[in-house]
This record gives structure tokens, sequence and C-alpha cells, in this order.
């Protein structure tokens, strides 16, 4: 066990006292600057933040409408503890995904239920198999729950490499976890791929695909995720409003999973994990679907712009089939800070940096930022 000491003051006299705590070599996720952090910083106007790959469209206008409306016309939204269950927003997935609704678990986004896996199928010691530069959750998540991280290098432009992810597989691998479309890269495994490693991965291992940008898609060789719960009980698919549904504020998301898995998720859950307001909007945003299906297609023509104008300014882009592209640099840290200054807020991730796809005034901030420190470089 390790100490850490404790200071401060009570009634004006000076304390210390040491609290004892569990070894945990876990790093600090860093999610993504705020505005207001980088506006003070550099004592900037405008800014804008392309870092964590929200929505610039926003969310469904009707489901403004229908949440606001709700929520002046029922106060008991705002009184009563939210259902623990989730129980009319598991009917709508349920309805959707043609998937019995005790095989829905739903979180404070993706990230909760992440969480909660691994606390409950991994103990000291267990293993789990993710790829190297994939989303930093897994490892994090792996380490609290008292697991060993395994790595695998990626394969070409930073795709998963399903088949050495397989080789990776070990007696003590509990979990498996994969991001299609992998996230930060934005590349996917095609349906060829997905049905070879179901195929050979043990039924004892826990396959956690993890969906976040799957309603950006548009490739038609894209695995179909939740049709692979049904016929394999080991497959967990998770879902989030965060991302083409623009709910990210209100920390929402889903896992499909056998009705077995979700009970012992259930098991390490917060009672009200979820609020009334979120479940409420999640549930009317699966009412309009026309809203993503818009995103997607306005998405797609901005991130094809976006990509054309970076490759001319000697960028290359991955292949990307999400709202993000991952750009390859020496010192993508460096780069990030340099565009933090310029009012442009972008991910440095391992190997380069991440730029969200935005509004075509955002992108065109970025290409602009992009050309005046290339110009201060000459």
């Amino acid at each position: 066990m390790a100490y850490v000491k404790v200071s401060g003051k009570k009634g004006g006299r000076k304390m210390a006292f040491s609290v004892r705590m569990k070894p945990l070599d876990v790093p600090i996720y860093e999610p993504g600057k705020p505005i207001a952090e980088i506006r003070e910083r550099y004592g900037l106007d405008a800014v804008i933040k392309l870092a964590s790959n929200e929505n610039p469209y926003g969310p469904s206008p009707k489901v403004q409408e229908a949440l606001l409306a709700r929520l002046s016309a029922d106060p008991e939204l705002w009184l009563r503890y939210p259902d623990g269950a989730a129980r009319e927003l598991k009917r709508a997935l349920s309805l959707r995904w043609g998937h019995p609704a005790e095989g829905i678990a739903v979180g404070a986004g993706a990230d909760e239920l992440i969480q909660l896996i691994a606390l409950r199928f991994l103990a000291d010691g267990d293993e789990a198999v993710m790829g190297e530069l994939s989303f930093p959750m897994y490892p994090i998540a792996t380490r609290i729950a008292g697991g060993v991280p395994i790595p695998v290098p990626m394969g070409p432009e930073g795709r998963l490499d399903l088949p050495a992810m397989l080789r990776a597989i070990g007696p003590r691998t509990r979990i498996v976890w994969l991001a299609n479309p992998n996230n930060p890269t934005g590349t996917v495994f095609d349906r060829e791929r997905w049905a070879a490693f179901l195929a050979e991965v043990p039924e004892t291992v826990l396959v956690v695909l993890d969906e976040a940008y799957a309603e950006y898609v548009s490739d038609p060789n894209y695995p179909d995720g939740p049709a692979a719960v049904r016929r394999h009980p080991n497959v967990v698919v998770l879902r989030t409003f965060s991302k083409a549904y623009g709910l990210a504020g209100f920390r929402i998301g889903y896992a499909l999973a056998a009705p077995e898995v979700v009970r012992e998720l259930e098991r390490v859950r917060k009672p009200f994990n979820t609020s009334a307001v979120a479940q409420l909007a999640a549930t009317l945003a699966l009412e309009d679907e026309a809203h993503v299906a818009f995103v997607r297609e306005a998405n797609r023509k901005a991130r094809a712009a976006l990509r054309q104008a970076l490759e001319a300014r000697g960028f290359r882009p991955y292949p990307s089939e999400t709202n993000f592209l991952y750009l390859p640099h020496d010192d993508g840290r460096g780069l990030a800070t340099r565009l933090e200054a310029a009012g442009v807020i972008v991910r440095p991730v391992p190997g380069g940096i991440r730029v969200s796809v935005g509004t075509e005034a955002e992108n065109a901030r970025l290409l602009a930022a992009l050309d005046a420190l290339e110009g201060r470089r000459r």
C-alpha cells in the first residue's frame, strides 16, 4: 500500500494526515480542453473546439422543442429521482434494435459502461487485449479494475489488426476491446474480417465492440454489430448519443448484450447513473432518425472537403468513416499547442493530432491557422 499526505486548516489550526491507498498505475484521462480555458490562457475572444468530436450541427430541433416543452410542463422531471432502470429508454431501444430490454444496459455515456464492464469481468492480473492506438479509456478502465492491458500494434493506416489481436489472446485474457470505427484513427474493419475474428475468438473471452461512431459510417461492408450480439453471447456492443445524436452534454449511452451479461453490469452500476432529462432526450432522439441521416451526409461532405484541403497542405490523413481525421505528424503535441495559441483546439494523440470535422466556418478557421503557422516557419 502507498500513502498520500493531505494537509489543510481546520478552525485556524494546521492539520495533516496520511491516507492509505492501493497502488494504481493509471494515467489521468485528459479530455479535449474547454473553450473557456483557452480563451483565458491566451487572452482570445474567438476560440473554436475541434478536439472532442462533438456534433457541430447539434441535436434534432424536434428533440429540443419536445424536451423543453416537457421540462416546462412536467415538474416531476425536476423533483423526482430518475428511473434507475431507464425503462422507457430501454423499451425504445428494444424496438429500435429488436433486442430484449433485459439485454440493454444504460450508462452515463459509453465511458461508464466501459468502466462497468472492466470492473465486473476483470480480476487482478486478468488481461484485456486492445489496439495500441485506440480509445485511451480501454487501458485506463482495465488498470483500474486490476487488469493488465495487452496492446497490439496497429495495421496499415491505423487499422486494428484483428488476426494479431487473436494471437495476443492468452489463458488470462478476459476481454478484447474493439473500436469500430477506431478512435483516434477513424478506420473500420469490414464484415469479412469481423466474421473471421468471431469464428476464432474463444467463447470465454468477452468481445466489447465499441460503435460510438457507427451512425457516421457509410461503408456498405461495415459489420452489423447488434446482429452479432444475437448470435454470439460473448459479444457486447456499445453505442452513444454523444456523437451523431448531438447529446454529448447529457452523458448517455447504452450497451446491447446477452441478458446474463447485463445482469452482471447491474451489480456494479450506480442506482441513478443517468438523469431523467438525459433518458428523455435520448428517447426522443430515437424518434428522429432523419436528423441523424442529415448529420451523416453533412459530415461526409465536410470531411471530404477538409481532407482535400489538408492534403493540399501536405498532410496525409488516414481514411475515416467518422466525424474526425487523424493526421500523422512528427510533433503532434507541439502542433496542437501552436494551434491552441491561434484559438483552434485540436487533440494531440500518439503520432499526430486528431481533428474533429466542424462546420464550414470552423474548418476554414483551422486551415487559416495552419497556413499562418506554415508562413511563420518560412
